[in-house]
């Protein structure tokens, strides 16, 4: 099997050699982690088992915020939803709504910024 090059020549031209994901995809490198989804429980937020969320701890978590949190002791990816007279976390797809009070433990790890999809793993 053979592919066309097609525009390789113009397309060589438009790859930077010097792409640095980093800076790119990180603003706070101190209060920045990544962290690999398990499980396709998340598959609505648009991250699969295997992907990488890239995490900043030092972002205020606002209503709509894809975020890391740990609700009652289960880590989770949820979105925030936060209104006048009511807090919840949801799937993105509008499937399983948690509601939370005061009252519960939730504790943000931090808002996502960005995912990775791999392809292709290197042993």
């Amino acid at each position: 099997m053979s592919l066309p090059k097609g525009f390789a020549g113009s397309f060589d031209d438009q790859v930077s050699s010097s792409l640095d994901l980093n800076q790119l995809l990180v603003q706070s490198p101190s209060s920045t982690f990544f962290m690999r989804v398990q499980g396709d429980g998340q598959l609505s937020e648009g991250t699969c088992d295997g992907d990488i969320v890239i995490v900043d701890k030092a972002l205020d978590a606002h209503d709509g915020d894809l975020i890391v949190a740990v609700l009652d002791g289960e880590l989770m990816l949820k979105q925030l939803h936060v209104t006048a007279t009511t807090r919840s976390l949801s799937s993105r797809d509008g499937g399983e709504v948690i509601e939370f009070s005061d009252g519960d433990e939730l504790d943000v790890w931090g808002v996502i910024t960005a995912s990775i999809k791999q392809y292709h793993t290197f042993v």
